[in-house]
């Protein structure tokens, strides 16, 4: 299990963009991606998306993921 926490809102309709994972707007202005990946390869495709929007990362936490 995989959580990354961005600064801005995405509502679900992104959910396949992030290769389903499920996002969760949060009320202060952040959204947090929620789900699985592969492997650390697969991770690095999302961040790299995350990034692709122009997104403020402020968080990844892993856990007991592969990842």
């Amino acid at each position: 299990m995989v959580e990354i926490r961005l600064d801005g809102q995405l509502d679900a309709r992104w959910a396949d963009w992030f290769d389903g994972m499920t996002l969760l707007p949060h009320d202060d202005g952040t959204t947090t991606l929620v789900g699985s990946v592969a492997d650390q390869a697969a991770l690095h495709g999302l961040l790299r998306r995350v990034g692709d929007l122009g997104m403020t990362l402020i968080s990844v936490n892993a856990h007991g993921s592969r990842a």
